[in-house]
């Protein structure tokens, strides 16, 4: 197995159970040096570089039975300027392409490429009541649009004869990543609700994230779009409210959108406006969810 984006968070915990299980793959990373000491376990380390073509990447995809594509920049911050808009273009949908072009080059190519999206590529939803299953129509807003090309580009892989997943991911809930900035900022007070705060906040538990990539790996019924949601969805401000009671905090400061939006610019909507969405494909498959309900995960990670 190929694994990119070895080093972020869901790809940690992926290799992890891949290693304790002695399955065999390998790492690619833009610093192999440090993907050895945050990875251990994997076969062999190489560069990681996302270009479109290229005779390494075909060589390594034609041992390979299975890729895993995490490479992904989306849980950034910062103002959406145009530098940035480019550079996440170019890191997921450039990147996805020199992964395909490396199984059109290869002589075997692997079983299946599964590779990550975002629940983003669903529209907007004012209502909060909107919950989008995988068959469901691409949104409009630039992250929408991303995501989009984003999985276009995977899924040009089956032209090959290769199995293609894409997992569209949400907020993951682990001790590290965005549920460690939420943390903090209910320790410190300003863990209210984000403006206006009905709008759909879908997470999903970390084990489970894991437990759906190791479906789309070994399940041949799956291929299209996958999401990575918990069945059991919440509010945004459910989310800060059970957060904060189970660390014992008081209500904190709402954060309204005008704020976030002086801070931000237009990037301060992907947490402004709510995308709703249900592991319909999952729950169709028979996959049973390790976290379903967001008090018990949460206590699962602050309690580790």
């Amino acid at each position: 197995m190929l694994v990119t984006g070895a080093t972020g968070l869901v790809g940690r915990a992926l290799c992890a159970e891949l290693a304790r299980d002695g399955a065999d793959f390998c790492v690619l990373s833009r610093d192999p040096a440090r993907a050895r000491a945050l990875v251990p376990g994997a076969g062999s380390y190489h560069l990681w570089q996302p270009i479109e073509r290229g005779r390494p990447w075909a060589d390594l995809a034609e041992r390979a039975r299975a890729i895993v594509h995490l490479a992904s920049p989306l849980t950034g911050s910062g103002r959406w300027t145009h530098a940035r808009r480019q550079e996440l273009y170019d890191a997921c949908v450039i990147g996805t392409r020199g992964v395909v072009s490396a199984l059109a080059e290869a002589r075997s190519r692997p079983e299946v490429l599964v590779c990550a999206s975002s629940v983003a590529y669903y529209a907007f939803d004012a209502s909060g009541e909107r919950l989008s299953a995988e068959d469901d129509t691409a949104g409009q807003d630039f992250l929408s649009r991303l995501a989009a090309d984003w999985e276009a580009a995977a899924m040009h892989a089956e032209q090959f004869g290769v199995r293609t997943v894409v997992l569209r991911s949400s907020l993951v809930v682990a001790p590290e990543g965005a549920l460690a900035q939420l943390r903090l900022a209910a320790r410190l007070r300003m863990g209210g609700p984000v403006g206006p705060g009905s709008q759909r906040q879908p997470w999903i538990h970390v084990d489970d994230e894991v437990g759906l990539l190791r479906v789309a790996l070994g399940d041949r019924r799956v291929s299209g779009p996958l999401n990575g949601v918990a069945p059991h969805g919440v509010s945004s401000a459910e989310f800060m409210e059970t957060l904060r009671m189970l660390l014992g905090m008081p209500p904190g400061m709402a954060q309204p959108g005008w704020l976030l939006h002086s801070r931000f610019g237009s990037g301060a909507i992907a947490v402004t406006h709510g995308r709703g969405a249900l592991p319909a494909r999952a729950l169709e498959l028979g996959y049973e969810f390790r976290h379903a309900r967001l008090e018990q995960a949460l206590h699962s990670v602050l309690v580790a």
